[in-house]
This record gives C-alpha cells, sequence and structure tokens, in this order.
C-alpha cells in the first residue's frame, strides 16, 4: 500500500485553522471582515475570558438565507470569487471560503442570519465543523455569530496563546485598526460585560480622536496625494508629536490594514532631523489602488501585500508625506528652523550650567530675499579657565580622581552639531546633543540615589488625553510611577492628571517628559527596565542641547569641561557615541608623516 493518503476533510480544516486563526484576536478580525463585506452599519463586538469562552459579533448587514448559511462553514465556499479572473478584482476582505470553515472547525459556533425583519432568521449550531441542528429562529436583519470554547479540540494551540490581559489587549487593537478605515460603521465594543469603547459615525480624524485620545488633535497633518494610479490620504504627526517605538503607524491598502515593512524607515527618511534620532512618528495612511497592481493573497491573514511596482509605491509614499511637513505648512516648518538657528536662551540650558550665557557675535546676511543670522567663524577658546563649577559634584557622590580626558581649548562648532576641541591626548570631536544627554543622565540618577524628597506638587495638574486602553494600563502601574515622582489621577474616558513630578523637571517640558516616560512604558518590552534609569534618559533627551543650537564659546568649554568628569563620557544613555578622539599620530599617520 502507498504511502501517501488524502486527508480528511476534518483534518485539512484544523490545518487551515492553524494558518487563519492564530488566536481569538483573528477570530474577531475575520468575522467583522465578513461583516463589513455584508454592508454592515453597525457592528457589535461582546468579548468574555478573553475570546476563549466567548465571542459574540452580531451586525446589520444583508445576512443570508438558508442555503448560504449552510455553505458558509464548508471550507473554499464563498460569494467573492467566481472565476480566475475575479482574483485580480478583489475589493471585499475574506474572498477564499477559509475563515468561517476554519473557525467552525475548532469552536462551538452558531451562526443567527436573516435577510429581512418580517421573516424568520435562520440558526444553525455546530461543533468542530458537523451541523447539529438546524431551526427557525425570530425574524432578523443581519448576522449574530456566537463563537465558544475556541480550541476546544486543539489543546495545544492554547498553550501558545500569551496572557488573558495581553488576549484582550490584541482584540481591542484590532477593532481599533479596523474601525479606522471604517468610520461610517458603528463600532461597540465590550469585555466581560464592561463596554471598552462606543464609537459613532465619524470623520476619520474624529475616529483617530476617539480611539487614540485628544492628545493627537492637534498635532495631526493632513495629507493626500494622487498620482500614478494611486490615491492616498490620511494624517501624519507634526514634529512636536512622536513615540518611542512604531505602535503608532498604521498603513491601509483599499480600506485593509496591511503591513508595509519598509514604510518606518520611508517615515524616518521624510522626517530627518525634524525628530530625535530615536523616536517615531504617528501616521494613518490610506492608499487607493487597483487591486488588479497589487496582490493580497501572498500571505494566509493578508496582513502582507505585494505590490506590482515597488520602487514606484515607494517614491509615491515618500513624496506624500514629505511634501506636508515641508511644503504645505511652511508656518510650522519655518518656525521650527528659526527656533533652531537662534541661541539658546538662558531659561532652557541656564540651569544645568554654571556660566553665565553669553550671546556670540553674529553677522548679517541676505539668502533668498530672506534675513538670516549665521554665526561669525570662531576663534580658539581656552577651556583651562573655566573650572568645573559647583554642579560637577553633582554628577557622582565623590569628586572624581581621574578624568577621561584633559580638555584645553575649543575651536567652535562645525555642522551645527560637533565642537571641535583640542585635549592632552588628542583631537575629540563631540556631539553636543549626545554629550549633553551624558551630563544630564548622570545629573539626574545622582538625585534620585541621594534626595529622599524629589517630588514637587503643580499649582496646574497636567491633563493627558489618552485612548482608554493607554489610560488603563498606566493607571494600573500608578504606584510604581510614584517611585519616581509622578503622581496621576484618574478622570474618566482615557484622561489622566498628572499632579506631581519630579522637582527637577525643567518648566516647561513637564509634558512632553511625562508623556515620553509613560509611553516608553506601555511597551511591554520595556516594562522590566529600572524606572529611575529610565525617568533619567527621558528627561535627559528632552532637556539636552539640540542639534543646530548654538550657544556661547563659555558654555561650550563648560559642556566640555563637565563631559570630562562623567563616569562613561563616550556614550549618551541609549549607546551612542558622544565623542571621536584623534590622536597626534593618528594625524601624521593620515598625512603620510609616519
Amino acid at each position: 500500500m502507498g504511502k501517501i493518503k488524502q486527508l480528511s476533510s476534518n483534518l485539512i480544516n484544523k490545518i487551515a485553522a492553524g494558518e487563519v486563526i492564530e488566536s481569538p484576536a483573528s477570530v474577531v478580525k475575520e468575522l467583522i471582515e465578513n461583516s463589513l463585506d455584508a454592508e454592515s452599519t453597525l457592528i457589535k463586538v461582546e468579548i468574555q475570558d478573553s475570546g476563549l469562552t466567548k465571542i459574540l459579533i452580531s451586525d446589520n448587514g444583508n445576512g443570508m438565507d438558508r442555503e448560504d448559511q449552510i455553505l458558509s462553514i464548508e471550507r473554499h465556499a464563498t460569494s467573492k470569487i467566481q472565476s480566475l479572473e475575479d482574483l485580480s478584482h478583489i475589493h471585499s476582505f475574506g474572498f477564499r471560503g477559509e475563515a468561517l470553515a476554519s473557525i467552525a472547525s475548532i469552536s462551538k459556533l452558531t451562526i443567527e442570519t436573516g435577510t429581512n425583519e418580517n421573516s424568520p432568521a435562520s440558526k444553525i449550531v455546530s461543533e468542530a465543523g458537523k451541523i447539529i441542528s438546524q431551526s427557525d429562529t425570530k425574524p432578523r436583519k443581519g448576522t449574530m455569530i456566537l463563537v465558544e470554547d475556541l480550541f476546544f479540540n486543539t489543546p495545544v494551540r492554547k498553550k501558545f496563546l500569551k496572557s488573558d490581559r495581553s488576549e484582550e489587549k490584541k482584540i481591542k487593537d484590532r477593532i481599533a485598526l479596523m474601525s479606522l478605515a471604517n468610520t461610517k460603521v458603528r463600532f461597540e465594543h465590550y469585555q466581560d460585560g464592561k463596554q471598552v469603547f462606543l464609537l459613532n459615525e465619524s470623520s476619520l480624524k474624529d475616529r483617530i480622536v476617539q480611539v487614540y485620545g485628544k492628545n493627537l488633535e492637534v498635532l495631526l497633518l493632513e495629507t493626500s496625494l494622487k498620482r500614478r494610479g494611486i490615491e492616498a490620504y490620511g494624517f501624519i504627526s507634526s514634529s512636536e508629536l512622536y513615540r518611542s517605538n512604531r505602535s503608532g503607524q498604521f498603513f491601509y491598502v483599499n480600506n485593509r490594514a496591511i503591513e508595509i515593512k519598509y514604510a518606518s524607515a520611508l517615515l524616518k527618511k521624510s522626517y530627518g532631523e525634524l525628530i530625535p534620532h530615536n523616536a517615531h512618528p504617528w501616521c494613518f495612511l490610506f492608499f487607493q489602488i487597483d487591486p488588479a497592481y497589487i496582490d493580497v493573497n501572498v500571505h494566509p491573514t493578508k496582513k502582507e501585500i505585494r505590490f506590482l511596482d515597488e520602487e514606484g509605491f515607494q517614491a509615491f509614499f515618500l513624496e506624500l508625506v514629505g511634501k506636508e511637513l515641508r511644503t504645505k505648512t511652511p508656518i510650522a516648518f519655518l518656525e521650527m528652523k528659526k527656533r533652531l538657528s537662534e541661541p539658546v536662551k538662558q531659561n532652557t540650558v541656564s540651569k544645568i550650567f554654571s556660566e553665565e550665557f553669553q550671546v556670540p557675535s553674529y553677522q548679517q546676511n541676505f539668502l533668498n530675499d530672506n534675513f538670516i543670522e549665521r554665526p561669525m567663524t570662531p576663534k580658539p577658546f581656552s577651556v583651562e579657565n573655566i573650572g568645573p563649577g559647583t554642579k560637577i559634584d553633582e554628577l557622582t557622590k565623590n569628586t572624581i580622581a581621574k578624568r577621561e580626558f584633559i580638555p584645553k581649548k575649543h575651536f567652535g562648532i562645525i555642522f551645527g552639531t560637533f565642537i571641535l576641541a583640542e585635549a592632552e591626548d588628542g583631537l575629540y570631536i563631540i556631539d553636543q546633543h549626545t554629550a549633553h544627554e551624558r551630563i544630564r543622565y548622570e545629573e539626574i540618577l545622582n538625585k534620585f540615589k541621594t534626595l529622599t524628597d524629589f517630588t514637587q506638587k503643580l499649582l496646574t495638574p497636567i491633563r493627558l488625553d489618552l485612548s482608554n486602553q493607554d489610560a488603563e494600563e498606566i493607571l494600573e502601574r500608578k504606584k510604581d510611577f510614584e517611585r519616581v515622582g509622578i503622581y496621576l489621577d484618574s478622570l474618566g474616558e482615557g484622561t489622566i492628571l498628572v499632579r506631581e513630578v519630579p522637582s527637577f523637571l525643567e518648566p516647561g517640558t513637564e509634558k512632553e517628559v511625562i508623556l515620553d516616560f509613560l509611553n516608553k512604558n506601555l511597551d511591554e518590552k520595556d516594562r522590566s527596565k529600572e524606572l529611575y534609569d529610565l525617568m533619567a534618559k527621558c528627561i535627559a533627551c528632552r532637556t539636552a542641547i539640540k542639534k543646530n543650537d548654538f550657544v556661547s564659546d563659555h558654555i561650550l568649554a563648560e559642556l566640555i569641561q563637565r563631559l570630562s568628569y562623567c563616569e562613561n563620557p563616550s556614550r549618551c544613555p541609549h549607546g551612542r557615541p558622544t565623542l571621536i578622539k584623534l590622536t597626534q599620530l593618528d594625524l601624521e599617520k593620515m598625512f603620510h608623516r609616519k
């Protein structure tokens, strides 16, 4: 007898379920897509025990008759395609006829569906993919699908699921993601009887604010472009709004949420120096493309697609984002450039330097009919007369006996970023931002270690308008955050009040530092990090001198001196280099003198 045998339909369905149904969130996704394909304007999702016990999704869509209802749980039975040519012009979400069959094979499934409110609806109950009862039920227009005991006959699948909280978050994220592409649909979501959110019909921007918080409302830039057979629209964040991870980036093609592997890199390229090195902008971008030019069937869950012209799409993407940042919003862009070109004011950096700020000499220049101030070419400035000052001792508890390098003089800044300084052992090229980050980081860590009371009550609490989900996760760790001086209260509906902050936060930076810190703690991979260390990094990054901030020679000298007293002067808190050394021997070798 031969070794190759035809698999049973039951086993085939279970294998397909492993490809399509990875978790309860996968079930929710597939069933919502079916509701959307049925032209529903109301979709209600009810979850119990992270979806393993119960998933109930009901809609007011077109519904099915009895014959279609029975076929709907058969594998490869679909109303979406009839011929091979149809695969090139797919506009619906589900089209392969695998979702309901896969769900039915690993659960106890009930489907009630009807085409109008005047005729009895049809009900079927199945278990492990086999129909065990059929009957009429009360009239309805639309469909109700109840999934119970998910993975009851494939217990090994449960072992690969994460915690209940994690699975619940995946479901919330999936519903939120799909709601953005369907703003004319009302979404209701309940978890264990508690309402998670209720989203009424709205504009795209209003839906974004409903889901992800009012903090985004005034910091989103609208963009659109139509070219090369592609239409795109959506929102990107201004340079003032970004996250520490890519969780705020959403891409859709023909209203389907997808992953574009290179999109984050293209976003970073578009923003360039407008945002910090380790920051990631928000974006909500929707692309409409002729289905003939894409392949949505390259992944079992259709989370990735293939473009016929990848290079053309990338060029379009860069133009869509770049034109908004640099052309359609000249006021915001020019204001930022102007701010970066001005001398650093005393109230933004004076707290970290003991020397009095001195305005550098300027010369006037006219270029393209715009008045531009440019610093004159700096002369060598002695560092030897600049003492470490009173704040040097804040870097460590004890006076440091050995300094990593002994600065003598500096020659100013090149390219708006790099300080050229001479020490006894060579020439140093110092990044003013990362160097200042290192100084601030060690200062703040020392304050956490030495001060017994480092909190300060705010006269006016800071209001944070977040998504309900983010606010809930943050408030669950309220006691943890109090350890680093952040005291929070809930106002409900995603709004949090910050009543106390660390006393050494610079005035005017409190909100952005707190948001940065809280966002980093929403990322599960950062949850185990030491809170003091993370807070010190957030404060240091937000309050350090930035690229193109021009400062006086005295302040540069003080910065170099203080960097030399740091415990680890060669790296910023995030691991980036702060300085590069060229010895005299290195230079002589470059010029073939040795």
